[in-house]
């Protein structure tokens, strides 16, 4: 079995979320030759996943940081595990609660909280979160380069 992975800590800053993608779709395309299809899949979920951690888990404050590991599991399968300093949030409680857009609502009354969630949750197999609910682990299986281009 091989296992490659990349560990990143970085203090909450929107600006330091670019960095912290681009090294680790760095680390996708070069360990698991990524699809480009694929890529930006993975981009998406890095972002919000990332971003969540900043901007929602520790509030912005550049003084608390946000952990990131992500891996790859014999080129099949990656997981990524983001941590923040934040209070936590309960995952299942945003699933419950966001609802996708009926034509009959009103646009102004829509629910925004969980979206990005949402979107994660519908790019991997699998997303699950501590009991204080300030770190989340997606997992994603890796397609095969022929499941790319089918």
């Amino acid at each position: 079995m091989e296992n490659k992975f990349l560990q990143l800590v970085f203090a909450s800053n929107l600006q330091i979320v670019k960095v912290a993608e681009k090294e680790i779709l760095s680390f996708l395309m070069r360990e698991a030759n990524i699809s480009t299809d694929e890529l930006l899949e993975f981009k998406l979920i890095v972002n919000e996943l990332l971003i969540n951690a900043v901007v929602h888990g520790n509030k912005e404050d550049s003084s608390k940081s946000v952990k990131v590991k992500i891996g790859i599991v014999d080129k099949k399968l990656s997981y990524i595990v983001v941590e923040d300093e934040g209070e936590g949030f309960d995952i299942d409680r945003v699933f419950k609660e966001y609802t996708p857009y009926d034509e009959k609502d009103e646009i102004e009354d829509l629910y925004e909280f969980g979206r990005g969630l949402m979107i994660v949750a519908s790019l991997c197999e699998k997303v699950k979160q501590n009991q204080k609910g300030n770190k989340i682990v997606a997992l994603r299986r890796l397609k095969k380069e022929e499941d790319c281009y089918a």
